[in-house]
C-alpha cells in the first residue's frame, strides 16, 4: 500500500483509520469464516461436516459474527442488501464445499508467521488461510473467476511460499449464478512456486525498499502532515487507479 499511495498508507496505518467495508469483502468473509469452521475440526477428524450444517453455520453464526466485526449493518457499503449477500455467500460456499473441500485435508488454518529480512528492523507478519502437508491454499472470491495468479497476489504468494517452504495454490470462485471455480487442477497458472534464490533476494530488496520509504516519509512529513497522494498519478501501464478502491478519496487533495 505504501508503494501504491503513501497517503492511503498514512490514513490507514499511521492514523489508524479504517475504510467502510464493501459488500464483496463482507461476502468473502462469510465464505471464509464458514470454511475455517469446517477445516478446524477436519484437522483432527479428517471428515467434513455435512453441507447442510455448513449452510446453517454460515447463516446463523458466520453472518452475525462478520457483521459485528465490520461495525454493524449500517457501516457496510452495500451494492444490494444483507439478504442478497447472504444468498450470494451461501451459493458460492455450497458450490466450493461440494467440489473442492472434500479433497483438502488441512493441517493448519489461520497460521501466523513472521519473517525477518536483512536491514529491516521489524518482521513481515502474515496469516496463512489453510495449509495441508504439501501446499498453502488461499481462496479468492469475486464477480468473475480468474485462471491465473493476478499480479496483485504475487508478492503475497511468494512471501507465503518462502515462509513455509511450499507452493501457494490460489483458488478463484466467481459469484455468478452458477459459480465458476478455478484451482490448480484447472490451471497450472494458479500456483506460485517456492521462490528461487534470485526471486527471494529481489523480494528482500522490495521489502527493504518499502521499509526505507516509510522511514523516509516519517522523517519528511511526520504524523501531523498529510503524506503525498501518489495513487492519483497513473502511468501508461495502468488501466485503473488505486483511487477507485480507496476509502479516503473524498477529501484527498489530489481530487480537490
Amino acid at each position: 500500500m505504501v508503494l501504491r499511495c503513501p497517503r492511503q498508507f498514512y490514513r490507514r496505518y499511521i492514523l489508524g483509520e479504517k475504510q467502510r467495508p464493501g459488500e464483496s469483502i463482507v461476502i468473502g468473509s462469510f465464505f471464509h469464516e464458514t470454511l475455517d469452521w469446517n477445516y478446524q475440526q477436519k484437522i483432527a477428524s479428517h471428515a467434513d461436516n455435512p453441507l447442510s450444517d455448513a449452510v446453517q453455520y454460515l447463516q446463523d453464526e458466520a453472518v452475525p459474527k462478520v457483521i459485528e466485526e465490520e461495525g454493524g449493518v449500517d457501516n457496510i457499503l452495500w451494492d444490494t442488501d444483507l439478504d442478497f449477500a447472504r444468498s450470494d455467500a451461501e451459493r458460492i460456499m455450497s458450490a466450493y464445499y461440494r467440489h473442492v473441500v472434500p479433497r483438502i485435508q488441512p493441517v493448519a488454518t489461520e497460521e501466523r508467521f513472521e519473517m525477518f529480512f536483512p536491514g529491516v528492523e521489524v518482521p513481515i507478519i502474515g496469516f496463512v488461510d489453510v495449509r495441508d502437508e504439501s501446499r498453502i491454499l488461499d481462496t479468492k472470491t469475486g464477480k468473475q473467476a480468474t485462471r491465473k495468479v493476478k499480479p496483485s497476489w504475487q508478492l503475497q504468494g511468494r512471501l507465503y511460499a518462502q515462509a513455509r517452504g511450499m507452493p501457494v495454490e490460489y483458488h478463484s470462485v466467481s459469484r455468478a449464478k452458477t459459480p465458476t471455480i478455478v484451482t490448480g487442477l484447472e490451471s497450472e497458472d494458479m500456483v506460485v512456486p517456492v521462490p528461487t534464490v534470485q526471486q527471494a533476494e529481489n523480494m528482500a530488496r522490495t521489502v527493504k525498499a518499502a521499509s526505507d520509504y516509510i522511514e523516509y516519509l516519517l522523517g519528511a512529513y511526520g504524523v501531523e502532515q498529510e503524506w503525498p497522494a501518489l495513487g492519483a498519478v497513473p502511468d501508461f501501464t495502468r488501466n485503473m487507479l488505486p483511487c477507485d478502491f480507496c476509502g479516503w478519496r473524498e477529501g484527498c487533495p489530489a481530487w480537490a
